[in-house]
């Protein structure tokens, strides 16, 4: 058995004992390795796979593409299928272009991520929004954290984390009080490959209608 994975077994086992009596201490040590991990990596690339089930009306929709991701809280997701999209945050404002429809949106960008930008920023604070236990994996070398909030969130009734037990985020799956589920695979992930600030900047093409939020 190769060493990551019997690492990710030992952890498993010994976190899902002791879930039954509360909160696992290694569910919680996953969480700030999570953080750890991705506080310290200063730029990553990913191919991802997004997909969102409506819990209303059943359907599911699956885009995909490429992210970049840079330090501090700049975001580039260029999305190939089904669709062209782009979606980019400067630091600044978050600007959303879809070409086909001729219009950008755009918002001021302020401290409030979304629990999967946090995430992936190592941004900290998880465990004091969250309890965090161990659930069975799904695949082999990683594990699934499952996050709960600690007070009634709108936006958010559980998560489960994918990662390898270095802290790696694989899998992000997201679920609301109206059963939607939002759910970001990564594949291919590249650290510190020294991004060019200029993926991060957007011009506003001339002739698209301009929504500012």
């Amino acid at each position: 058995m190769k060493p990551a994975l019997l690492a990710a077994v030992c952890l498993l086992a010994a976190g899902l004992a002791l879930a039954e009596d509360g909160e696992s201490p290694l569910a919680r040590d996953l969480v700030e390795r999570i953080e750890a991990r991705h506080s310290r990596t200063h730029d990553l690339m990913a191919r991802f796979e997004q997909s969102y089930r409506s819990g209303l009306l059943g359907r599911e929709l699956v885009e995909r593409g490429v992210v970049w991701i840079k330090q501090p809280g700049r975001m580039r997701w260029e999305y190939e299928e089904p669709e062209e999209k782009l979606f980019v945050a400067d630091g600044e404002a978050f600007y959303f272009y879809v070409p086909e429809d001729a219009q950008v949106i755009v918002q001021e960008q302020d401290d409030q991520r979304s629990l999967a930008a946090r995430l992936l920023f190592g941004q900290g604070g998880i465990l004091q929004e969250f309890e965090a236990s161990l659930e069975e994996p799904l695949e082999e070398g990683v594990l699934r954290l499952r996050l709960a909030p600690r007070k009634p969130d709108a936006e958010i009734e559980q998560a489960f984390i994918d990662a390898e037990p270095s802290g790696l985020v694989r899998s992000i799956l997201i679920e609301d009080l109206q059963g939607n589920r939002t759910q970001y695979r990564f594949e291919g992930l590249r650290e510190n490959r020294g991004l060019s600030d200029d993926l991060f900047r957007f011009e506003i093409p001339a002739g698209v209608e301009v929504i500012r939020g």
